[in-house]
């Protein structure tokens, strides 16, 4: 253990982020993500602390009482779903293991708390391909001020299964027109190489002229691909929003439960079902093992009925 391992949280999530970005190479969006439960926990904290204690919180402090009393909370108090909660915790886990693994807290708070039981489907949400055509007329139909802007996010998701952090983070420059392509870097800092469908190049080409009509806030907004109407970088979450908002226009049966990553479930789900290759489907997703891509080699309800009625009388 370190002598001076007297590190405040404030100062110890400031650490923990550079790790993320440096070592772990982390996309920025992975690291707001972590950070913004953190912070939620700081402040579940200072809430619980007396007035002088606060902005004086030392890791060494947290003890696994708080840490699960915070779940507890978040799903009791603010009706945060399980899988929600599981989230928080493995946040809070990963947060602790980088604490011990620099000798600022001797054990981890959260070690032996259990994630939540969560639900668990025979088969995964994804839109079939009439539903996907069912779910680009609402778009089209809705003819909202982000029409184009909106086409070309969503033909993205179901053409090219991007996942959203890299769609947010797309720059004008990684679209190759002339070799129908995307180049840019993924996840883990992975070069990703995309073929692109005339669909989404054309999507993509109709909305540029719109897009070009939006002054840039910043230097970042200068080369995003896609921006809100105020210049700045489109956001993830106003992404979540119009996804979903679609999936309820379309009136389709599970338009909850649509989201982002739900449309790159369908665009491999699809790709699957016309290929039957893994491989190619593992390259274009940018999965490291094809033990992940092997989720989207499940049949769906139709598929299975189909079997049975071509099943041989006996």
């Amino acid at each position: 253990m370190k002598e001076n391992n007297n590190i405040y949280f404030k100062q110890a999530v400031k650490s923990y982020k550079k790790y993320l970005k440096v070592d772990r190479s982390f996309s920025d969006l992975t690291i707001k993500e972590y950070e913004n439960d953190l912070n939620q926990f700081y402040t579940y904290l200072m809430n619980k602390k007396d007035n002088h204690q606060k902005d004086f919180l030392l890791v060494s402090e947290i003890d696994k009482y708080e840490v699960s009393e915070f779940l507890s909370d978040m799903v009791l108090e603010n009706d945060n779903s399980p899988v929600t909660r599981n989230r928080k915790l493995y946040s809070l886990r990963s947060f602790f293991k980088y604490l011990i693994k620099y000798e600022f807290i001797e054990s981890d708070p959260s070690q032996t708390i259990e994630a939540s039981k969560t639900k668990t489907r025979t088969e995964p949400v994804y839109l079939k391909l009439k539903e996907a055509q069912k779910y680009i007329a609402a778009i089209k139909k809705h003819n909202g001020i982000n029409l184009k802007r909106d086409l070309a996010v969503v033909k993205l998701f179901l053409y090219a299964g991007l996942r959203i952090s890299e769609l947010v983070n797309l720059n004008q420059e990684d679209i190759d027109y002339e070799d129908k392509s995307i180049k840019f870097y993924g996840k883990g800092n992975k070069e990703r190489y995309i073929p692109l469908h005339d669909d989404v190049l054309k999507a993509i080409q109709d909305y540029l002229p719109e897009r070009n009509e939006i002054e840039p806030a910043d230097e970042d907004a200068e080369k995003a691909l896609f921006l809100s109407r105020h210049g700045n970088r489109i956001s993830p979450r106003s992404i979540q929003v119009f996804v979903k908002k679609y999936a309820k226009k379309a009136k389709l049966k599970q338009s909850r439960e649509i989201t982002p990553h739900k449309l790159r479930h369908t665009f491999a789900s699809i790709l699957y079902h016309k290929t039957k290759d893994l491989r190619i489907i593992q390259d274009l997703l940018g999965h490291e093992d094809i033990s992940t891509t092997q989720i989207y080699t499940h049949t769906d309800t139709e598929q299975r009925k189909n079997a049975i009625e071509d099943f041989p009388g006996l």
